[in-house]
């Protein structure tokens, strides 16, 4: 992958390709930068380019075809196009850097499923019938995958990446290899989680594949033996969510499978307050396994707690009242 190159006609393409050269190299996702360089690329301006850079009306034009799309996706875009501005300048070549517009806040106000939903969810999940016969279902992994996002709060991409050889039961735990800020992330495995893994994989391995146990192959697979895609597992809880009668507000609205995480970090706080934990103690505990930085970009999740659980403030004491002094 890393000596792989793609395919531009303009006389940006051999800048392009050694910048996602780079790029794989630091091991980032290039999907979203293909996006922009395509975009760039086949512009007649582009095409037409005497001199090697990239102008300010190069990069006005191209913003007025970026097309219609949300405040977030366009600022991704704009990081992306001025981040190649600055490695082409440090490459010798004259080339317009934009500046950045404000950053959008996002609109989505997390949904944190009741325990009882989350019964709700697991059963419908553990009840689902397959409905036709074919080879690319996914339903004996779904359980499972579901059950994990919402034991350990990872994100649907850290979990089907996982593969055979980041599975370590006997240890007691699971690697997270492809996570969004590119460190691996060890995730405890109890001894619930690990019947459940066992018994998946017992049934996995019964099915006529070649390789899928293999170290190399990916843990959670298809009937033929292919990676689970995102979309299949987006799919699915959406129908998930219907069985339930739990109201979906439609694209970008939620709720989502990403709550899951919202959820377990919540829950997380609230089981650890209520038993008796030191919020001191909880707080980077919650911050570790949700693959965190540092512990401030945690902060959300506690208060989101605190205003979900009201009980917890007694609980914490003065401790909570000397942290968040507004709530």
């Amino acid at each position: 992958m890393s000596n792989e190159s793609f395919v531009f006609t303009s006389p940006l393409g051999p800048l392009m390709n050694e910048y996602l050269c780079v790029k794989r190299h630091q091991n980032v996702g290039i999907r979203s930068i293909l996006t922009v360089f395509y975009e760039l690329d086949k512009m007649p301006s582009v095409q037409r380019m005497q001199d090697v850079a990239i102008t300010q009306d190069i990069y006005l034009k191209w913003l007025e075809n970026v097309g219609i799309c949300s405040e977030r996706t366009r600022y991704a875009k704009i990081l992306i196009l001025r981040q190649f501005s600055q490695f082409m300048c440090h490459m010798g070549y004259a080339s317009y850097i934009p500046s950045l517009p404000k950053r959008p806040k996002t609109s989505y106000i997390p949904h944190v499923y009741s325990e009882q939903e989350v019964k709700s969810l697991f059963n419908a999940i553990d009840n689902t019938l397959l409905q036709c016969r074919h080879n690319t279902t996914c339903l004996i992994g779904l359980p499972v995958i579901f059950r994990f996002l919402y034991y350990c709060g990872a994100r649907v991409g850290e979990v089907l990446a996982i593969r055979n050889s980041d599975v370590n039961i006997s240890e007691g735990f699971i690697t997270l290899t492809k996570t969004k800020n590119r460190k691996h992330r060890l995730i405890p495995l109890n001894e619930q989680m690990k019947e459940v893994l066992c018994t998946y994989m017992h049934y996995r391995d019964k099915m006529p594949l070649d390789s899928s146990a293999e170290p190399d192959s990916y843990l959670f697979v298809n009937h033929r033996g292919e990676k689970i895609s995102h979309a299949a597992v987006y799919k699915r809880f959406r129908e998930i969510l219907k069985v339930c009668g739990i109201t979906h507000a439609g694209h970008g609205e939620g709720p989502r499978v990403h709550d899951l995480r919202h959820t377990f970090a919540v829950h997380s706080v609230y089981h650890m307050v209520k038993s008796g934990m030191d919020i001191y103690t909880a707080w980077p505990i919650i911050s570790t396994l949700l693959g965190h930085h540092d512990i401030y970009s945690t902060e959300h999740y506690i208060r989101l707690a605190l205003e979900i659980y009201p009980a917890l403030y007694q609980a914490g004491g003065d401790k909570l009242a000397t942290i968040f002094p507004d709530i």
